[in-house]
């Protein structure tokens, strides 16, 4: 939308830098020079709104951040639009403050506590100075009202739509795509395929491998980090997408859409908003005939409730209308975003310079009343 923008960001990894922004002018913090960063950086977390504020801004009339941590904190001339894309209030010294904490060991926690009260105060103050708030879904939107108190307007991220097919003859395996980390509840997924038998193929990397290779029977399959084409043909082929995380939006919940196929899904967050879901319990009141949800809800974060599901939508499989799901996931397609944005963007740098200008209008005719007022 923006080719002639520069970026700013805490840290940069060439390897992984898409090819659209290379050789982009990006401009990195003082935190990416540091040994190791890359590896540790989140151990650096404290340090982040620091980082954020030596960023130079000057000069810009439009800043746009992209914000889960700290970037929306950056220090922007008086006359610039400043917008943030909230991809979620920090959730790890937000509302899943405690389970953060649980999960450390003793030395950890007790130095969480006031570096967590310190990122939520200095969070809040750099909400303050945003123009306006847009949030990738509602389940956000929500969280920025409570947290940040402030209002905001819901775009749906991005998702490439229009080169996704529908598959012919679907296989005969579930997927699983995304970072394994441990919100993923990828653990959930595998305890269910591994007692029911059902083929899992699992598209990813991250710090929890190990342990969900370890805990995988012979019916799961890894593929590790895998390029565009074969994530593409992954989602076209599957029975159905499994999906046991609490997300914010849920990308991939789109994508395996796009293609036609249904979607497993946890009940809660940008699921509910992503999947048109019919809930497990209500399955069997459904009547004859195509369906016009785009996959099954499961209540619980439970490898039962996830097994309960998968049996509940193979007896309802053949019901589902590929075509009618790819339609729904359309919704959410580039083109949608881009017009969507744009428009806010423009009515956002409208409104700023008309509130200049009636702000310098008021204090000329607050200094022409003023000189009207008789000398002592």
């Amino acid at each position: 939308m923006y080719p002639e923008a520069d970026f700013f960001t805490l840290f940069v990894d060439p390897e992984f830098l898409p090819e659209a922004l290379r050789g982009r002018k990006i401009t990195t913090s003082f935190l990416d020079r540091i040994p190791g960063a890359k590896r540790i950086y989140r151990h650096l977390l404290p340090l982040y709104p620091l980082a954020v504020e030596c960023l130079d801004l000057s000069g810009y009339d439009l800043v746009i951040s992209a914000d889960g941590a700290a970037t929306k904190g950056v220090l922007t001339d008086q006359h610039a639009v400043h917008l943030c894309y909230c991809h979620s209030p920090s959730r790890a010294y937000w509302d899943q403050y405690a389970a953060s904490r649980r999960s450390m060991k003793w030395f950890p926690r007790a130095v969480f506590a006031p570096v967590s009260q310190y990122l939520r105060q200095w969070d809040f103050a750099a909400a303050q100075r945003i123009d306006g708030f847009i949030a990738n879904s509602a389940y956000v939107a929500d969280r920025v009202r409570k947290y940040y108190r402030r209002e905001s307007v819901v775009i749906y991220p991005p998702v490439e739509t229009g080169g996704a097919w529908i598959a012919a003859d679907p296989g005969d395996y579930y997927a699983a795509a995304g970072r394994l980390v441990a919100s993923k509840r990828t653990e959930l997924m595998i305890e269910a395929c591994n007692h029911l038998g059902r083929r899992l193929r699992i598209a990813g990397t991250g710090p929890e491998e190990g342990v969900l290779r370890s805990m995988a029977g012979p019916t799961i399959e890894f593929l590790g980090r895998v390029g565009e084409s074969a994530l593409r043909d992954l989602y076209a082929a599957c029975r159905a997408l499994l999906f046991a995380a609490d997300e914010d939006f849920g990308l991939v919940a789109v994508e395996a859409q796009a293609f036609g196929r249904p979607v497993i899904a946890y009940g809660r967050g940008g699921s509910l908003e992503t999947v048109r879901g019919v809930a497990v319990e209500e399955i069997g009141e459904l009547r004859s005939g195509d369906l016009s949800f785009t996959g099954v809800l499961f209540a619980e974060q439970t490898a039962a409730a996830v097994e309960q599901a998968i049996l509940s939508f193979e007896s309802i499989e053949r019901r589902f209308d590929p075509r009618a799901i790819q339609a729904h996931a359309r919704r959410f397609d580039t083109r949608v975003f881009v017009a969507e944005m744009g428009k806010y963007v423009d009515a956002q740098i409208v409104s700023r310079r008309r509130r200049i200008q009636e702000a310098s209008a008021g204090r000329r005719g607050g200094a022409e009343q003023f000189s009207l007022l008789p000398r002592g």
